[in-house]
């Protein structure tokens, strides 16, 4: 006859089921909450589309432009130098004389007067002088490894490309003509023999770049039920000119943004003022560190304020000093 089980062995088999249990659910709760994800970036994915004409004399409140940027910023880049900036022109006059001046082809010229915003895209060709400020941020954030750290600098100056779309210069030419050529040949001999990298022209580089935070502009203004339409259609040498962008910077791409003429009313959520709130602390802490909004976005002249990102800042300081 087997002996009857010991209080002991009872509350062992207990403990065991309670921990499978929460186990259980748990597993359940993840996997409901990435579900939930997973549609709603399949939505906002599908609900993207250029968008060929706007309604005029719309305005996007400010929270939502500063949620749209917020969620921009986060956009990754070669080496994190991110050197993209945005010029947010909201207002009706700059948004005419751009398209009087500056666009190509009547629809392009009907949007930028009709969307209620145009992000310009401005990226570095010269990305090696965002190396101190990139490097000073990531000794910061101290996500980085002491190995990544020692070869930042010397990496991303090598593999940006910086002047390779002048090509080689021979007699008088500069030693960074002459450098990048250099570079250019050795990897070229090396890569039979063991993988190198492709030496691109620096506005390859920055347009990549560009053009990855662009997606990302597109989708955050899609999230928040905005329309937005690509336009490379314009004289960059004009564009520049009227919105003081310095020759340092290529204009690859601008994004008209706004509400899409004919369709339903769109009611937008309350944005949070800080994302952290919608990060757990493990997340935050992987997370590589950005540039201040302040230094990336711009109002409708390169280098000057945008006047709700300077209202935001205002408010914090308020609220720190309480």
């Amino acid at each position: 006859m087997k002996p009857f089980p010991t209080a002991t062995a009872t509350t062992t088999t207990k403990s065991l089921s309670t921990a499978f249990i929460k186990r259980a659910r748990s597993t359940s709760a993840l996997q409901a909450d990435a579900n939930v994800k997973l549609q709603a970036f399949r939505q906002v994915v599908h609900a993207r589309k250029s968008t060929k004409k706007f309604e005029p004399n719309r305005i996007v409140p400010d929270g939502v432009w500063r949620d749209i940027l917020g969620m921009t910023l986060t956009s990754p880049s070669g080496f994190n130098l991110q050197p993209t900036h945005i010029l947010l022109l909201r207002s009706s006059p700059i948004k005419s004389t751009l398209s009087k001046h500056a666009m190509l082809g009547v629809g392009n010229q009907y949007r930028t007067v009709d969307a209620s915003g145009i992000a310009v895209f401005c990226t570095d060709l010269e990305p090696s002088k965002r190396i101190d400020r990139v490097y000073e941020l990531e000794r910061e954030g101290g996500v980085r490894e002491e190995g990544y750290m020692a070869v930042l600098r010397v990496a991303a100056t090598f593999l940006t490309g910086e002047a390779n779309t002048h090509g080689p210069t021979w007699g008088g030419g500069s030693s960074a003509h002459l450098s990048t050529f250099f570079k250019q040949s050795f990897t070229k001999a090396m890569s039979p023999v063991q993988p190198m990298p492709s030496m691109e022209n620096v506005e390859s580089w920055s347009y990549k770049n560009a053009g990855i935070m662009a997606q990302m502009y597109t989708m955050a203004a899609t999230a928040h039920g905005l329309s937005t339409c690509i336009m490379e259609g314009f004289d960059s040498r004009r564009a520049k000119e009227i919105l003081r962008i310095p020759d340092r910077y290529g204009v690859p791409l601008m994004v008209a943004t706004g509400y899409e003429f004919g369709s339903p009313a769109v009611i937008h959520e309350d944005v949070p003022e800080d994302d952290n709130d919608l990060l757990d602390a493990a997340s935050q802490h992987r997370r590589t560190p950005r540039l201040d909004m302040n230094e990336v976005f711009f109002g409708e002249s390169f280098g000057e304020p945008l006047d709700f990102l300077m209202e935001s800042n205002l408010q914090f300081e308020k609220k720190a000093v309480a």
